[in-house]
Formats: C-alpha cells, sequence, structure tokens
C-alpha cells in the first residue's frame, strides 16, 4: 500500500511538468542569445515498419522534431497543431516529423498515429537516446535548421508554443 501511495505521489508531482503551458516553460534559442547554434546529436530512428531511417536522409529541410509519447495527453493535444504546421509550411521545405519515444513498440504504436489522426511523419525514437538528446520531458520539441543545426528547443505544451515556433520557422524561411 505505501509503494502505491509512493507512486501515486511522484505521479501526481510528474503530471505539472508534462501538461505545463509554453509560457511556464523554458525555451532555449542560440539564434536569440547570439551563441553559436550546435548540431544535432545523431539520432537513431526507425520507420513504423522498422526500417533504419539515416537522419542525413532529413538534411535539407527546416524541422520541426517533436518528441512525444503516446501516453502523454499535452503532446496528443499538439496533434491538430503540428498537422496544420505540416500542412502550411510543406511546400516551404519544413517537416514535421514526431518522434515517439516510451511508447512500446511500433506495432502497438501504428494503430494510435491513425486514431490520433497525424498527418506528418511518425518515427521510432531511441528511447535510450532521451538524455544524449536532453529530452527530459514530452513533449520535447525541436526547430532544427537545413544543416541540423539546433535552432530552439521548446518544453511542454500550448498556443505560445505554437505561435512561437511558427514565428520561428518564418524566421528560418526568410534567412534562406
Amino acid at each position: 500500500m505505501k509503494k502505491l501511495l509512493l507512486i501515486l505521489f511522484a505521479v501526481a508531482l510528474a503530471v505539472p511538468a508534462f501538461s505545463m503551458r509554453a509560457s511556464q516553460t523554458p525555451t532555449e534559442s542560440a539564434s536569440v542569445s547570439g551563441g553559436e547554434l550546435k548540431t544535432l546529436p545523431p539520432i537513431k530512428l526507425q520507420d513504423l515498419d522498422g526500417k533504419a531511417i539515416s537522419a542525413d536522409g532529413l538534411k535539407g529541410s527546416i524541422l520541426v522534431l517533436d518528441f512525444w509519447a503516446t501516453w502523454c495527453g499535452p503532446c496528443i493535444s499538439e496533434v491538430p497543431v503540428l498537422n496544420k504546421l505540416q500542412e502550411k509550411y510543406r511546400d516551404k521545405g519544413v517537416r514535421v516529423i514526431g518522434v515517439t519515444m516510451a511508447s512500446g513498440e511500433a506495432n502497438e504504436v501504428k494503430p494510435f498515429v491513425g486514431k490520433a489522426k497525424m498527418k506528418y511523419t511518425v518515427l521510432m525514437g531511441d528511447d535510450d537516446q532521451a538524455y544524449d538528446l536532453n529530452v527530459i520531458a514530452f513533449p520535447t520539441t525541436f526547430l532544427v535548421t537545413r544543416d541540423m543545426k539546433v535552432f530552439r528547443r521548446y518544453l511542454g505544451a500550448g498556443p505560445r508554443k505554437a505561435a512561437e515556433i511558427e514565428a520561428d520557422i518564418q524566421k528560418l524561411l526568410a534567412i534562406n
């Protein structure tokens, strides 16, 4: 019984971190602070059929990499926003990619993608890489330049985050 109470207490403490509005969560941007943009660390990705996807194949597009989990309510609430970004900017060289982590096997994720009506590419990430990628909460979203540099990292979900991502996409499109 004590273990159950401890687990419930831990979950109660963790839920606010996963459901905070973007305005309450930190974002990082080297471009805003004047620092050098860092290269996105190597990522191990697979499609939903188990085929390895090379991160090098993603070069040349501005990427919105959204790290999410099937059990994460705030992650699912972002699906319509990410669908709109994909639709609006697809012809301008922007790709939205959902990278699922901590969600089981591809055969478990695949039906979920259909139910959630995700209209952008969904790939399986390697759970062991969360630390390397600095994914400390879900959702964590990276905006990545065409040459695979991290322009900005966003934590949490909410309308402010969506507006910031879109404004930053427009900045990157204006540069190129």
